[in-house]
């Protein structure tokens, strides 16, 4: 009987439960939609929104005509090259593009416009996005500069600044040159013979050897020597599958991302610990020996200085722990950063150079000019002259169009209730309080009223004098790094890397794409929906920009004839 009358009361409360859910549910949809339609009441330009679903459709459109494994960053792209099919009055996106993916993602804003952005990231910076500190939360805990706000940040940031300074890389140099020359021996025993064509092999995965190497060196003073590895070695393996874990359900594009599941926690914990028992004996080493001033100093050489700001009983012998736990985290942040992104970048300077012989030669005729005519001297003429890394303007034009055309960082912030963002010409206010407000680095350094010739690879631009019309317009339309305060801090030690590739590389090799070949070697043919821009090689992966299947090439080695 009891049990009889228990039975539609539970009922009943679960069902009142799941109704109270429900409506929750599609309450908090109304008012997001609602928010939409209130924008174009104002006058303010949006996409084409439904009451339904949003702007899901226009995301839709955007997977429909792109390949399956596209990155959600081409978005942006797509978006400028279909502009006057959402915008039909505008030749570019307005300053502020708002996108309504609930339930799917939070709702963003993203800024085209490098004026707008600097009001967000630059003066003031407002705080990093909860969603973007989410994503670091597997590997850092929350414990790194880049999640870190406030005090804790500027602290923080301050401690590990010495370490990325120019002059403490640039003291670095001959080691940095040391495992660049080990990724040129890896070219080499790729090349053909007899000036021939080698194999097929993915380009990214020998840059990613070379950028995580590096990284290592330059922030604890490791050798991995994963360039040479017959297999990766633990601390690269536990980073990767960490990485792999923190981009699941990063991929807004994809229609259903899930996200991390509670069973993904194990497998984070076991890498935090392979990673953290790999840079603990690293750190305690550092601790126990006190650098003299000749010797090469690496980051955490520097951040150690500061032991005992934070708790004056700290010492070398008996550090604080808290202050162990925050220095890991940064290293395992920088060691995450450090590579992915430069690896990447290599590729896709590769690629431009690749398809604009002309500015190729123009580089080599640079590295023939400053460094002299033998290529196979140039890390020995490099390691003597430091200061000739910085006598190389074309090459850093090369380098700095790279990332102007394939931006591979984010910035997301989070804006207050109330706050919004103006742009020259225009008296309109667009409100951001409640969205995740991202600078679209793609957009601003594509947007014609900043870039002349906004699609072209132009490493001219960045040599002409200002008020030349193709000279840059707006320092904050350039944005790889982000801008502001709150800016990559490995900006420096990546521009060194890539200065240094280039260097070592131009001239000793053709490298070109093989996709023909990697057809043939994966037994698959490409269709035609499998491009963009027509282009084979493009931004794939979730989360992380990767070139598109690691970006297939062969090598052959140059016969090299100085410029004249």
């Amino acid at each position: 009987m009891g049990a009889n009358t228990t039975n539609p009361i539970l009922i009943r409360a679960v069902g009142a439960v799941i109704a109270l859910f429900v409506a929750r549910f599609l309450y908090r949809g109304y008012v997001q939609r609602s928010r939409v339609r209130a924008l174009k009441a104002q006058g303010i330009p949006v996409l084409p929104h439904s009451a339904l679903f949003g702007h899901l459709r226009v995301l839709g459109d955007w997977r429909a005509e792109n390949p399956a494994d596209a990155n959600f960053y081409s978005f942006h792209t797509w978006l400028i090259k279909n502009c006057r099919r959402y915008f039909p009055d505008l030749d570019f996106p307005p300053p502020v593009v708002y996108l309504d993916l609930w339930p799917v993602e939070m709702p963003l804003a993203m800024v085209y416009d490098p004026v707008a952005a600097s009001q967000f990231a630059q003066a003031p910076s407002l705080p990093k996005l909860a969603l973007a500190k989410d994503f670091l939360v597997p590997l850092t805990s929350g414990l790194d500069i880049v999640s870190n706000e406030g005090a804790e940040w500027k602290t923080w940031r301050s401690r590990f600044n010495p370490g990325f300074s120019q002059r403490n890389l640039m003291a670095m140099l001959p080691e940095l040159i040391e495992e660049v020359s080990i990724f040129i021996a890896q070219l080499e025993g790729l090349a053909g013979g007899g000036g021939k064509w080698g194999p097929v092999f993915q380009l990214e995965e020998k840059t990613t050897n070379l950028t995580f190497d590096i990284i290592c060196r330059a922030a604890v003073g490791m050798r991995l020597n994963e360039q040479i590895r017959p297999e990766s070695g633990p601390l690269k393996l536990a980073l990767l599958d960490q990485i792999r874990l923190m981009s699941l359900g990063a991929n807004a594009a994809r229609a259903l991302p899930l996200g991390r599941m509670p069973w993904h926690n194990a497998a984070a914990r076991r890498n935090n610990k392979v990673l953290r028992d790999l840079l603990m004996p690293q750190i305690q080493n550092k601790l126990h020996t006190d650098t003299n001033e000749s010797q090469v100093k690496t980051i955490v050489d520097l951040a150690i200085k500061y032991i005992d700001k934070d708790d004056p009983n700290a010492t070398r012998e008996k550090p604080n722990a808290a202050f162990v736990d925050r220095l890991i985290a940064n290293l395992k942040a920088f060691l995450f950063a450090g590579h992915d992104t430069t690896a990447a970048t290599i590729c896709f300077m590769i690629k431009l150079l690749q398809d604009n012989p002309e500015c190729l030669a123009k580089l080599r005729a640079e590295h023939d000019a400053v460094l002299g005519p033998d290529p196979s001297r140039a890390a020995d003429v490099l390691s003597e002259s430091p200061h000739l890394l910085y006598l190389l303007p074309y090459t850093l034009g090369a380098i700095k169009e790279t990332l102007r055309l394939n931006p591979l960082a984010a910035t997301l912030r989070e804006a207050p209730a109330g706050f919004s963002l103006t742009a020259p010409g225009s008296s309109i206010r667009y409100p951001v309080g409640g969205w995740g407000v991202w600078l679209s680095a793609p957009g601003v350094a594509r947007n014609p009223s900043y870039w002349p010739r906004p699609d072209e690879f132009l490493p001219e631009r960045w040599m002409v004098p200002e008020g030349d019309p193709l000279h840059p317009v707006n320092n904050s339309a350039w944005a790889p790094f982000s801008i502001g305060p709150r800016n990559c801090i490995g900006m420096e030690l990546a521009l060194i890397e890539l200065r240094i590739v280039s260097v070592l590389v131009a001239r000793r090799f053709d490298i070109e794409e093989a996709w023909d070949d990697w057809d043939m070697q994966k037994q698959t043919k490409a269709t035609p929906h499998a491009k963009i821009d027509g282009q084979r090689l493009y931004s794939a992966g979730d989360g992380i920009v990767h070139p598109k299947d690691g970006m297939p090439v062969h090598v052959r080695l140059r016969e090299h004839v100085p410029a004249v």
